[in-house]
């Protein structure tokens, strides 16, 4: 890389730091608005969550917009401070020099293609990440053919306990928020009573119910 080179991407470097700034700036100040205030609404009380769906969204996309320019602003300050002590487009990964080309695309970068290549793909997962820690049938194997597994029906009543967007007007005919999902009422882990009394394993390998430690 000569100087004329090295030179050209410091001033892109430069031009893109100020882009990001101003764009960085102008987004904080619309996140500081109250979501009220940008819907003209004097309260947000009684309005369905669908109501203010699209608002919700173009919120949550303008932080995300945000912290990508924060993160690429500190990037660029790391690679003008490695032009100041002469170590800019080394491959921070196997120490190679990273190809003029690269950097005119990409002046922030620290790896180099072949680096960054490899990077990606340890990173790359074909599942999330959280159903390694998850129950059956994520994050281990049902039973045998006879065991009934953990369904998406299943899944959903699992997480419409702990509530939903659909009050009991809404819905007609139910009374209570815990009955505001389909099979409310269904048991979960035990269906049966008799389910619910512990099995002992005896010496000779049998396994029998103890009855009496079930309440009557």
């Amino acid at each position: 890389m000569n100087t004329d080179q090295l030179a050209a991407l410091r001033k892109q470097l430069e031009n893109l730091r100020e882009l990001d700034k101003n764009q960085a700036k102008i987004i904080a100040e619309g996140l500081h608005t109250p979501l009220q205030d940008s819907l003209a609404e004097l309260s947000l009380y009684d309005n369905h969550p669908g109501d203010v769906g699209d608002a919700t969204f173009e919120r949550e996309k303008d932080l995300g917009f945000k912290l990508f320019y924060e993160d690429r602003l500190a990037m660029i300050e790391d690679a003008l401070e490695a032009i100041q002590k002469g170590s800019y487009g080394v491959c921070a990964s196997c120490g190679q020099k990273i190809d003029i080309e690269r950097l005119k695309a990409v002046p922030y970068t620290n790896y180099c293609l072949s680096c960054k290549k490899e990077q990606e793909e340890r990173e790359q997962t074909l599942r999330p990440l959280e159903e390694d820690i998850l129950y059956p049938p994520f994050g281990g194997k049902v039973g045998g053919n006879d065991e009934i597994g953990f369904d998406g029906e299943d899944a959903w009543q699992q997480v419409a306990r702990f509530g939903t967007s659909d009050s009991p007007s809404d819905l007609g005919g139910v009374a209570d928020y815990e009955d505001a999902y389909h099979d409310s009422e269904e048991k979960v882990g035990a269906v049966e009573e008799y389910e619910n009394i512990p099995v002992y394993k005896s010496h000779d390998g049998s396994y029998s119910r103890d009855y009496g430690s079930q309440k009557e």
